[in-house]
């Protein structure tokens, strides 16, 4: 049903098991290392070779700054690359309840364009220097707020638009942040926007899909 881009709850035999009994396919995503074939790099093809747990984004370098575009190609590439009904991101301190996490989606795949999350806005920051500064402060308004965009920690896409970020990935523009970013490529498009509060991931209550730590 799934693909996800973080997680890191699980051993590469429950990983196996997820896929096979559930239809879940679970993935680290990573790029590669700025100095490309060193220990890292070998370190990462060395236990995938006998994990298989790592999806490898060869054309990225892993770099706190590239969020945002290591995030848009891990949908393209994942697009191409399995066919499922929806595609997550999920942060990798963040615990996900798998069953409540099927449930919830099972209940929109009537919808061919649905982007779910814990939908938020914000502040944009145009102060160089600030934790989140953004770049294209500009673009956004004389108000300097956000569009309504999901929480990075956990949001999921259906298949029709994590193909459309495939089709679309050279002219997808990325932001300084990666929810920002995912939000502004959908904020025109026909999609069903799902705020959905099981997915905000700041507490673990009673019927919630996911908790921080």
């Amino acid at each position: 049903m799934c693909i996800f881009s973080h997680i890191c709850l699980h051993p590469s035999a429950a990983l196996k098991e997820m896929e096979e009994k559930k239809g879940i396919v679970a993935r680290f995503v990573i790029g590669r290392s700025a100095n490309r074939g060193d220990s890292l790099d070998r370190s990462i093809d060395s236990e995938n070779s006998q994990t298989n747990d790592f999806f490898i984004l060869e054309n990225h370098v892993e770099a706190p700054e590239e969020l945002s575009k290591k995030t848009k190609l891990f949908f393209a590439h994942a697009a191409d690359s399995w066919t499922v009904d929806y595609y997550a991101k999920v942060n990798d301190n963040v615990f996900v309840n798998l069953d409540s996490l099927g449930n919830t989606l099972a209940s929109y795949l009537s919808d061919p364009r649905v982007y779910i999350g814990c939908m938020k806005s914000g502040e944009v920051f145009s102060e160089q220097g600030h934790k989140w500064y953004e770049p294209d402060w500009w673009k956004f308004g004389d108000g300097k707020t956000y569009f309504r965009h999901a929480s990075t920690e956990l949001f999921v896409i259906s298949q029709a638009l994590a193909r459309y970020i495939s089709i679309n990935r050279s002219l997808l523009r990325t932001y300084a942040h990666d929810d920002v970013s995912v939000g502004s490529w959908f904020i025109g498009a026909d999609v069903k926007h799902v705020d959905d509060r099981k997915f905000c991931c700041s507490s673990w209550s009673s019927g919630a899909i996911c908790s921080g730590v």
